[in-house]
């Protein structure tokens, strides 16, 4: 392969832009609003920069798309910019929806999001052909864009391991201070910049060409039939192995085995569509046995998939993760027999139809959360009026006493509503907003556990017990915190049991008392040693009263702060998480993680 000069590498870079100037300018438009939102990552307030960001990343598949599909029907300039710049519009619009406090909304919005992205990469893919009968110029696309893509990534990995050595060296030989956020701006800028220009100046401009194409790589042969195919293989043994077992015992299959079929059939449909160009020669008629056999075989299996995932969904309810899992198996049964029944057999109906799939259950009332929060409400609704805390549609916080099992199964439901949807489904059930502003005009909800407070329950984790359980406390980490009016600070020290620490050169001890609500810091300067006693019963016990035994990540810093002052020394001790342990009905600290500071009194240094 020869080796392309600067000036011919800017040509193509030239090239590039003008085949996709608005591809470009989306990928310029993302990687702006992410390296602002990195360099003002302690910013709390909201921003339309992450708007920005999502209708970008919404933006790059589908204007790909648009543009590849313009160049081989060989559309007009102006009718090809046209329908680009309805993509624009259209990614703009959703992108409105989103809210600018993205990272402390429901994850609802990220997981659309990961669903659209996937279903308009699988369009960037189908798009050019969808309605032409060049089956191995479609191969030969699919191939090109993702040999391109993989090549991409890995320049821009060397790239940026090249460029953040050199910072470090910056940083360790020269003096020059190099914030950590460098390194993550430099990746974004390698990333949104370099990999998107790279990858589209790899794209043929003759697409139709492509249909004349015979070569095949030798090295995805070996790749599908000495790494793929065995691991299908070993994926087919294991499941028809279980399934045997399920018949065997008589007994429903287990909820985790749906991982593993889905895994088997994408291995296993990948495989086929990586040799279908091979498959029709003489030397590989298995190949083509093989392929009709593989839609047969996992009949049975997808059959087992619906088992395993209804049994949940019986149990539990619906979530997004089942909705899936209940919607793949049912373009299972679309695929199955149009592969097994047609003639055609054009492999360019799997992405095409997995890409209308992932748009589908992307919205309506049809769509996975819709249907997901839907029941989970339903479940929350039925576990309320059973126990009498709702009662004609309003919460009553004074009720009968509940088993650990219904308390955790309603604190599972906030749980699950606070982390994707939010409580806008159960707010007219409260007086009280569900919201931390009252006002309504933020998309960040109450904790778990002031919810169910308002219930009148006690909020339980789902893996907690009535003999006992673990909780996490932890502090907002994207929340700044105050260090000023000390000299020294020791940086995320694990507090544990018994714990005796030396450090500084042996200056700076500090030791936790067995019951872990004191520790003991002691400071020698001069000879002498000062020591005080930092009490951390009492935020322990104001924690565990406003958020019950809810593991959370979201406690304001200022609420996890502890000082502590002796003669001659003060102390402040910054705490990032609390674990706590149940048992016996009481709850006890075992760990805590958090920075100390520390400095000498004026009076002292004075001396």
């Amino acid at each position: 392969m020869k080796i392309p000069s600067i000036a011919q590498a800017l040509r193509d870079a030239r090239r590039s832009f003008l085949r996709f100037p608005l591809v470009l300018l989306d990928a310029f438009c993302g990687t702006l609003a992410a390296l602002i939102l990195i360099d003002h990552e302690a910013s709390p307030e909201p921003t339309f920069l992450f708007q920005v960001l999502s209708a970008a990343i919404l933006g790059f598949p589908l204007l790909t798309g648009l543009a590849l599909n313009a160049q081989k029907r060989k559309w007009s300039s102006s009718l090809a910019f046209g329908a680009q710049m309805a993509g624009v519009a259209l990614v703009a619009l959703y992108a409105l929806f989103i809210p600018q406090d993205l990272p402390h909304a429901p994850a609802i919005y990220v997981i659309r999001l990961a669903l659209l992205s996937g279903g308009l990469v699988l369009f960037a893919f189908v798009a050019p052909y969808l309605n032409d009968n060049d089956v191995n110029g479609f191969w030969h696309y699919c191939k090109t864009l993702l040999m391109r893509l993989l090549m991409a990534f890995l320049y821009a990995l060397v790239l940026w391991v090249g460029l953040a050595i050199a910072l470090a060296a910056l940083d360790n030989l020269f003096g020059i201070d190099v914030p950590g956020r460098r390194y993550g701006e430099l990746w974004v800028f390698i990333q949104g910049i370099f990999t998107p220009w790279f990858f589209l100046a790899g794209i043929p401009e003759n697409l139709e060409n492509l249909d004349a194409l015979t070569d095949y790589p030798k090295s995805l042969k070996i790749f599908s039939q000495y790494i793929l195919i065995p691991l299908v293989l070993t994926y087919l043994i294991i499941l028809y192995a279980y399934l045997g077992k399920i018949l065997l015992a008589w007994d429903w299959p287990q909820g985790w085995v749906s991982k593993l079929i889905l895994g088997f059939i994408g291995t296993g449909f990948f495989s086929m569509m990586l040799l279908h160009p091979i498959s029709g020669r003489t030397e590989n008629v298995w190949m083509k046995t093989a392929s009709r056999w593989f839609f047969v075989i996992i009949i049975p299996l997808v059959v087992m998939l619906f088992f395993a995932v209804w049994r949940r969904v019986s149990e539990y309810g619906f979530t997004e993760g089942r909705y899936l899992a209940i919607a793949l198996g049912i373009w299972l049964c679309i695929i199955i027999p149009y592969f097994i029944v047609s003639k055609k057999k054009d492999i360019k109906f799997i992405p095409a139809s997995l890409c209308v799939a992932l748009f589908l259950v992307s919205f309506g009332p049809w769509g996975a959360f819709a249907v997901s929060e839907h029941s989970q409400i339903t479940r929350l609704r039925g576990l309320l009026e059973k126990n009498k805390i709702l009662v004609d549609g309003s919460i009553q916080d004074k009720h009968g006493s509940l088993a650990i099992e219904e308390r955790t199964q309603i604190s599972s439901i906030i749980s699950y509503l606070h982390e994707i949807h939010g409580f806008e489904g159960i707010q007219p059930w409260f007086a009280e907003s569900l919201k931390k502003d009252s006002a309504g005009s933020s998309p960040v909800y109450r904790e778990p556990a002031s919810v169910a407070r308002l219930m009148g329950i006690e909020y339980v984790r789902v893996w907690q017990s009535a003999a006992g359980g673990f909780v996490i406390l932890s502090a907002d980490r994207e929340r700044s915190r105050d260090i000023s009016g000390y000299d020294r600070m020791l940086r995320a020290q694990h507090l544990v049991k018994d714990s005796f620490q030396s450090l500084l050169e042996g200056d700076v001890r500090y030791r936790m008392d067995p019951g872990m609500y004191v520790m003991l810091l002691e400071v020698k300067r001069g000879g002498e040693t000062d020591s005080v006693r930092v009490d951390f019963r009492q935020i322990v016990e104001r924690l565990l009263k406003d958020y019950g035994m809810a593991s959370t990540d979201r406690i304001p810093p200022e609420e996890m702060t502890v000082t502590a002052q002796a003669k001659n020394l003060k102390v402040k001790v910054n705490l990032w998480q609390i674990r706590l342990q149940r048992q016996g009905g009481e709850t006890r600290p075992i760990a805590y993680e958090g920075d100390i500071l520390f400095a000498a009194e004026k009076g002292r240094r004075d001396e």
